[in-house]
């Protein structure tokens, strides 16, 4: 019998952990008695994970060595594999309009397969001279048992952004419109789910309060607080418009989640979120281009091509989301919510199947 080892984080809340210990545990309904996972993390009682997730979980941990790895981790890992003979499929997003060139590399000459979330990166990916054949489109899920509509009485709209202070997250875009478009009067909210636990402590609360002393704008809520998967679904449902200006993003998880509980997104024109939401208000988007170095777009040791270093990424039109966000202010709540769509973690896991699958009767394709 043949083993799949799924290799990463499973244990914080970060988007990675999350994907991974949901195809753990649902592969493992697919092909049972052969998935296991080796974690890089510890369970921790900050990140608010059930006792039986952790259990479950636990029973697949194995550090023997399998047919095939599935490896989804940031840094990503180069090793070769103990076997030789060992199939190696990564999952990997990427957030901008050019790859790494250790990537492109890497994984054309090392990769059985590679999976990405949306069409969008796999054409970054396929733009950069990955064999396209190697590549897998296999969006992201979210768990429909957890978020869904609970359709809660709204009397004040709240604007929630879940995200942190990176530039590509363009928070800085958002509340640059909101100081434009509100006023401290108006019967609205803006929520910011900040989490310093995993991408760091930054000054984002300090230029929250002095941005709302110095414009006078609608009220901001700063929330830093761990939350579970339950936390969230309960702050989506609270809330009525969920933004995220970005300027780079593989995916969006949360977007997805907050859709299923019928919360709208406004959210930038041109990227993945194209691809899966299903009532967004896009924001009108252009480019812009940056020095990839300045913008944290590089983990140490990768590199850009020798072409240079600068690169184009979407820039969302500051003045259309603060149109938007007057309209919105001014108008009644929203009634025409959306609803979720089929990425359930099940229907997802049953795609990771057909590439494992395809992957499992083939001879491995590393360079030797």
């Amino acid at each position: 019998m043949f083993k799949v080892k799924i290799i990463g984080k499973f244990y914080d809340n970060h988007s990675l952990s999350i994907i991974n210990r949901y195809l753990a545990l649902e592969l493992a309904k697919v092909f049972p008695d052969s998935v296991c996972i080796t974690p890089l993390d510890e369970p921790d009682y900050i990140n608010k994970l059930s006792v039986s997730i952790i259990s479950e979980l636990k029973k697949l941990e194995s550090v023997e060595p399998a047919e095939i790895e599935i490896r989804h981790s940031y840094p990503i890992r180069w090793n070769w594999p103990s076997d030789n003979n060992t199939k190696v499929i990564y999952i990997q997003p990427w957030e901008f309009m050019a790859m790494p060139s250790e990537w492109q590399y890497k994984f054309d000459t090392f990769a059985d397969a590679v999976i990405t979330p949306s069409r969008w990166t796999a054409n970054v990916y396929e733009s950069a001279g990955i064999n396209p054949s190697k590549i897998h489109v296999i969006p992201n899920g979210y768990n429909p048992e957890v978020f869904y509509n609970k359709n809660t009485i709204k009397e004040t709209k709240y604007f929630l952004f879940v995200g942190c202070n990176q530039f590509r997250k363009g928070v800085d875009i958002l509340l640059s419109a909101w100081a434009s478009a509100t006023k401290l009067t108006d019967n609205v909210k803006l929520i910011i789910k900040d989490t310093p636990t995993i991408y760091g402590r930054t000054n984002l609360q300090q230029d929250i309060i002095k941005l709302q002393y110095n414009s006078k704008c609608a009220r901001i809520e700063y929330d830093d607080s761990s939350k579970s998967e339950a936390d969230m679904a309960e702050l989506y449902n609270s809330c009525t418009y969920i933004v995220h200006p970005y300027r780079g993003e593989g995916f969006g998880m949360h977007l997805q989640e907050a859709e299923a509980c019928g919360v709208t997104p406004i959210v930038t024109q041109g990227g993945p979120t194209d691809e899966f939401l299903t009532k967004p208000i896009f924001i009108n988007t252009g480019r812009r281009v940056v020095n990839v170095y300045d913008i944290f777009a590089l983990k140490p040791g990768d590199s850009m091509s020798h072409m240079g270093q600068h690169r184009w990424v979407l820039e969302p039109d500051v003045k259309h989301l603060t149109s938007i966000l007057n309209k919105l202010v001014a108008s009644d709540i929203a009634t025409d919510t959306p609803a979720g769509n089929a990425n359930t973690w099940e229907n997802v896991a049953k795609e990771y199947a057909k590439v494992i699958a395809s992957v499992q009767t083939k001879k491995p394709e590393r360079v030797r």
